[in-house]
């Protein structure tokens, strides 16, 4: 509603006013008590909305990939459930395969792709599940470790019985 009032001539200009609202901005403009639910549903809003889904859609999944490009470190679990090892997972860059292998400590920065001994083909993973579906989850005494790391769990099931398994640093882990 800020960038419509300063009425752009062309899509670029709304555009460009658009990015030059600050998040803490609209946060503070989109308080529940300002907000009329019957401006979401006007049709220049809805129209709106329907021409730039696309392209917010298209940029969230290549923010996505370009994160899963860069890898994360996992702490992994032992035998006992105590997570005192690590090892590291990545995309490749050309999205077609994942890169994973253990390291001694948790690295600073990214780890070369070369430097991950073990590879999965994207084609062959068959599922992604996650916490009390996850195979690591299932086994005897996990269910009744806290529901954080339940919450936290998921894995990668690839071919007849394989699998990769996670536990993310945290909820807000990207």
């Amino acid at each position: 509603m800020r960038a419509l009032t300063t009425k752009p001539s062309s899509l670029d200009q709304f555009k460009s006013k658009l990015q030059n609202l600050s998040y803490t901005e609209i946060l503070k403009y989109a308080s529940p008590e300002r907000m009329n639910q019957e401006d979401f549903q006007s049709r220049p809003i809805l129209e709106l909305k329907e021409k730039i889904q696309p392209e917010i859609l298209e940029l969230i999944k290549q923010q996505r990939l370009n994160r899963l490009v860069e890898g994360t470190c996992f702490r992994k679990l032992n035998s006992r459930r105590r997570q005192d090892k690590f090892w590291y997972c990545r995309l490749s860059p050309n999205h077609k395969v994942l890169h994973y292998g253990d390291l001694e400590e948790s690295p600073q920065g990214e780890v070369p792709h070369d430097s991950l001994q073990d590879k999965l083909p994207v084609a062959d993973i068959k599922a992604v599940v996650t916490g009390k579906d996850c195979p690591h989850m299932k086994e005897k005494g996990a269910l009744k470790q806290n529901k954080e790391v339940l919450e936290l769990a998921f894995s990668i099931l690839y071919d007849s019985s394989g699998q990769l398994n996670f536990i993310a640093p945290d909820k807000e882990a990207d």
